[in-house]
């Protein structure tokens, strides 16, 4: 069965050529990040150290807004909201992410949209605003000073967006959302998402309890019997022995399983699993191509031991195979290997039921004798054996439990194809191994029935087959009971011990890599040396660099946008002249060194703008050396990186 799939955005780029003005409208077609939303990602979705990780990284100390962003605006129409909503593109928060993924070798997608609504914004609907281009927010803009500038709302900012009662309520509901996505979430809100994490999990280890006793493997618990330490004529002798019965009656200090004889404990209710899978075309999921049905009857089981990991019960289970003839043109390889045609002969041989045949036969699995083999039905729907008589420990209606991975979208498919399981009064309830494996190894994430198989040291053969799938459903269930049994509390110690270990290692190696760094900069000895005066204009002088970002200065918010970018430009242009004119004076020096030195071309549209401001401005632009195509060609040392304009 599928998977959630994690979002994610196609990169590309979210300027608009040429570029666009203030106002402009955004591409309907581009999708959006609240600015608030993102500063807060790394501490609403990671733990403590993984948060601190990427904040230290791409976060705190200036460098998110160094890394510059493409700032949107849209009027909410919220009569709560005061202010726009400020929007960045999503192909930039998606180039931030893979950075990340990079440098930290963390995985890191957008948030689910049942997660956080508000997160990822789209606005393809009809009928409804698109966010207006504001303009660039980096070291050089203030989010203020880019707030400052948006201007009032009008009737006109809707452009040819006429909303209609039905569009301003879509609208509402989406600004409502990213607005919220906006807010630190409360402690009681956090309370809040804990406690229902909680209740998830503690019903997925439900599951699992209940699941065993239905093969045995636990006792039902008497909820009635007192405890014997308040009968205060007891012996000691009898209280030994009436503590355990206690005990066991209560579902603790259940006794060791022992694979080699048969189930400690009866079987409760004597129940029928039945397991269904269905596969359908992956172009088009209506039509539906194959249908699966396996058996375990757990009268079968009684008096036979489970053998190592339950194989010896597998044996027992009942298959087959059905596959539908209106659809057996279609096959699945583009998203998923299919294999209709290869239904293991250890499990049995392929049926071919027509669409109007397929409520009626799927009925009788859930009928006696419950999938024994079969030479055909009486007319009533009712399947016989091959001796015509069905076995007559079958003929009495019994309990049924259904079994699937990922079930619920099974259960959809039956009743896509007019049967609803739901219906069935002996119905008990319905498991699922994708559950049952994360409460047996306590992980949050549901695995693929070829995982958890390859995790029983098991191999599914033919995956994606519904006949394999559900036979292969069945023994996982077996399995997991078996060996959750085994292990329950070794497991759960074991992984305790192993992510303590591991949170160990993380804290000692940033310590250590910290204080590693420390040892670096706090050298012994001297004086500091000169001091660091504050640079003209709010930038630093050729010969006057400043270093480090935390000591840059605020820029001159007095001077011109455009010509602050010249100087800044002109400066590190003729850092780069004096590097050369050394590289030069060295090699002259000492002819037998090869100095080597590459071309560095900056971006020529970025240049060409400025061109000419810097040329009146400032003398040394001269030592530039005119690229072919117009750019600006640099000599640098071979290993440096240049500082990007």
């Amino acid at each position: 069965m599928s998977q959630d799939q994690a979002v994610t955005v196609k990169p590309a780029s979210p300027f608009i050529n040429p570029p666009p003005c203030l106002g402009q409208e955004a591409p309907k077609e581009s999708k959006f990040c609240p600015l608030a939303a993102v500063t807060k990602w790394p501490y609403r979705s990671f733990h403590h150290l993984d948060s601190e990780t990427i904040s230290q990284a791409f976060f705190a100390a200036g460098k998110f807004r160094m890394r510059g962003w493409t700032l949107y605006y849209i009027h909410t129409l919220l009569s709560n909201a005061s202010k726009p909503l400020i929007l960045i593109p999503a192909t930039e928060v998606q180039a931030l992410f893979d950075d990340i993924k990079k440098e930290l070798r963390l995985l890191v997608y957008f948030p689910k949209e049942e997660k956080e609504p508000g997160f990822l914004l789209s606005f393809e609907e009809e009928g409804i605003p698109l966010p207006r281009y504001l303009g660039r927010f980096d070291l050089d803009h203030s989010l203020d000073e880019m707030e400052a500038k948006i201007p009032a709302y009008t009737d006109r900012d809707n452009g040819e967006h006429k909303l209609d009662d039905r569009s301003f309520a879509a609208f509402k509901k989406k600004m409502e959302a990213a607005i919220e996505a906006t807010k630190q979430k409360s402690k009681t809100q956090r309370d809040k998402k804990k406690k229902e994490r909680i209740g998830t999990k503690q019903g997925w280890c439900e599951q699992l309890k209940r699941a065993q006793c239905y093969l045995g493997m636990r006792p039902r618990t008497m909820p009635d019997m007192p405890n014997p330490m308040e009968d205060p004529n007891i012996s000691p002798r009898e209280l030994e022995r009436a503590m355990k019965r206690y005990q066991l009656s209560k579902g603790v200090d259940l006794p060791e399983i022992i694979v080699a004889e048969p189930s400690p404990f009866t079987f409760q209710d004597d129940v029928v699993f039945v397991c269904v899978d269905v596969e359908a075309y992956e172009k088009d999921s209506r039509p539906i191509t194959e249908i699966g049905v396996s058996t375990l009857d757990t009268n079968d089981l009684i008096g036979l031991s489970p053998g190592e990991g339950g194989k010896i019960w597998m044996k027992k289970i009942r298959s087959r195979h059905f596959r539908i003839k209106e659809t057996a043109h279609l096959h699945n390889s583009e998203y998923v290997t299919g294999c209709a045609d290869r239904f293991e002969p250890e499990f049995g041989v392929s049926e071919w039921i027509s669409f109007k045949e397929a409520p009626q036969v799927i009925a009788s699995c859930f009928r006696p004798p419950y999938s024994r083999p079969v030479d055909h039905t009486n007319g009533k729907g009712d399947v016989q054996t091959k001796d015509n008589v069905p076995n007559g420990r079958d003929t009495t209606k019994r309990q049924l439990i259904l079994v699937g991975h990922d079930i619920k979208m099974d259960i959809d498919y039956l009743r896509k194809l007019g049967y609803d399981v739901a219906n069935l009064s002996n119905l008990i309830e319905a498991l699922d191994t994708a559950d049952l494996y994360r409460a047996w190894k306590h992980e949050q994430n549901p695995s693929k029935l070829g995982t958890i198989l390859m995790e029983m040291e098991m191999i599914g053969w033919n995956l994606h087959n519904a006949g394999n799938d559900a036979a292969y459903t069945l023994q996982a269930l077996i399995g997991i009971v078996i060996g959750s049994r085994q292990s329950s509390l070794t497991t759960m110690q074991s992984q305790i011990a192993q992510r303590n270990a591991a949170l160990e290692r993380e804290a000692r190696d940033r310590a250590k890599e910290e204080a590693d760094e420390w040892a670096a900069a706090d050298t012994e000895g001297g004086d500091g040396g000169p001091p660091n005066p504050l640079p003209r204009f709010g930038w630093p002088t050729p010969d006057q660099p400043v270093t480090g970002t935390s000591n840059k200065p605020r820029p001159n918010k007095l001077a011109n946008s455009k010509d602050r970018r010249a100087e800044k430009m002109a400066t590190e242009m003729h850092a780069q002249g004096q590097k050369s004119k050394k590289i030069e004076a060295k090699q002259l020096q000492h002819p037998e060194l090869e100095i080597k030195s590459e071309p560095w071309i900056a971006d020529e549209e970025e240049v060409g703008s400025f061109a000419q401001s810097i040329t009146e401005k400032l003398a040394f632009l001269e030592e530039g050396r005119a690229a072919e195509g117009g750019g600006v060609k640099l000599p640098v040392v071979k290993g440096t990186t240049a500082a990007k304009w």
